[in-house]
């Protein structure tokens, strides 16, 4: 995993569910306790279903480029017959497209995301038709009766496209990331202080302050600030569990076991990370497999997918 790049945090809470984000902003004190319009829950709707589209991608053009250029391109290059050949999934791309298609012609308007959607669906519609026609040819091993010749044909015009559908996905990425870190501080700073929403909110914030350091701990592990950064945030996410733990328990006293394991893991997980980069186990030098960097820093990447998981379930604490 000697990679350097920008390390993309999965999992964006729910607005509904999770109760991390309000409604537009609206002064609470004007509406009756206890409920939402008409326009928020149509927004919120729609926002969710855009999150959820997002959280099922997990970044797989971005991924699935990576892994062409590294796999199968070199292949390519030359004129050997290939053995192995593969796109992207086909079953895959088709419910993204359709989730995020979905998602768009929802009720409501939300301009943050709206635009970026679009481009991103119409990218991968463009793409589906070059990538299904290869697939094809990928799960018949067609390669072994041509040598590789259809797949080396349409390699620039494949590339192509997925970069495109790799450009507009980070772009929508980066909305929905932003718009949830807003509305995410907003439900943070609107909760009372000492609850066990705030708190909550409190969990998400510190989380993803922390995944944002973590492909430099892994990669960079001379980069003491960003270790340093890093094992802050973790402290602070795990003075917000407790106090979120022991909030949750005045009103429940048994807890919220799954969702405590689970931001818990996130933590200690991270300062296992801390440990081996400070004992030189991510050095290039050190000797540590490859892949077991890529599946220790995949791992801690889960731990906080499934703690979002368990934010995002209807009966979360």
């Amino acid at each position: 995993m000697r990679h350097r790049g920008r390390a993309r945090v999965i999992g964006f809470a729910l607005l509904a569910v999770a109760c991390l984000a309000g409604c537009n902003g609206e002064d609470k004190n004007t509406a009756t306790p206890g409920t939402v319009s008409s326009a928020d829950q149509s927004e919120i709707a729609k926002s969710n279903a855009y999150i959820t589209a997002a959280n099922e991608s997990s970044g797989l053009f971005a991924k699935a480029m990576a892994t062409y250029q590294k796999t199968v391109s070199p292949k390519l290059s030359g004129d050997r017959p290939l053995e192995t050949y593969e796109v992207v999934s086909v079953q895959q791309v088709t419910k993204i497209r359709t989730r995020l298609e979905t998602a768009g012609a929802m009720e409501g308007s939300i301009p943050e995301l709206d635009p970026a959607a679009r481009d991103y669906a119409a990218a991968i519609a463009a793409f589906e038709p070059v990538n299904n026609g290869l697939a094809n040819y990928a799960q018949s091993k067609g390669f072994l009766v041509d040598k590789g010749a259809k797949a080396r044909a349409e390699d620039a015009a494949f590339l192509a496209s997925l970069r495109k559908v790799v450009d507009v996905e980070t772009v929508f990425f980066d909305r929905i990331d932003a718009r949830d870190a807003r509305l995410t501080q907003e439900a943070y700073d609107r909760a009372p202080d000492g609850s066990a929403e705030r708190y909550r909110a409190g969990i998400v914030l510190r989380g993803k302050a922390a995944m944002k350091e973590v492909l430099t701990v892994f990669t960079e592990p001379g980069d003491v600030a960003a270790r340093a950064a890093f094992a802050k945030n973790l402290d602070e996410m795990a003075g917000m569990v407790e106090n979120w733990d022991r909030a949750v328990r005045t009103e429940k006293p048994d807890g919220c076991p799954a969702l405590q394991g689970s931001a818990n893991s996130v933590i200690a997980n991270g300062r296992k990370a801390i440990q081996s980069a400070e004992a030189g186990r991510f050095d290039p030098g050190s000797g540590t497999p490859s892949f077991v960097l890529q599946q220790e820093f995949n791992g801690l990447q889960q731990d906080f997918s499934m703690m979002i998981f368990q934010l995002n379930q209807p009966f979360s604490c």
